[in-house]
């Protein structure tokens, strides 16, 4: 086994602390670009979040609209099976009046 002069270890230490060095660089500057990946990452979520809320708000009013729709053609729905309507239907459609009814038709000269 041979032993290393002096000047051999100062080289030796001198390699290994600019080995460390640089691992060291390589380490803080893949930290630094994980940090800015991850920084756009967010961002580009948080935009993506925005539009999500804007959709759902959107999509909630036309849930809305179609609720309210809904309830006028079920009220509609119960006119149509009333007397009334089918009175109303007979007169202005087909013209048909009640037997015992007097219609009064306007004189065009």
């Amino acid at each position: 086994m041979r032993l290393e002069t002096r000047r051999e270890r100062a080289a030796r230490l001198k390699r290994q602390r600019r080995s460390a060095l640089a691992g060291m660089a390589i380490a803080v500057v893949v930290v630094i670009a994980l940090g800015v990946v991850l920084w756009k990452g967010k961002a580009g979520l948080a935009e993506k979040n925005k539009d999500y809320q804007n959709q759902i708000t959107e999509l909630q009013s036309q849930i809305d609209d179609e609720n309210d729709r809904s309830k006028e053609l079920s009220e509609y729905e119960k006119y149509v099976k009333t007397k009334k309507f089918v009175e109303e239907i007979a007169k202005n459609k087909f013209g048909l009046i009640y037997p015992d009814e007097l219609v009064f038709k306007p004189n065009n000269k």
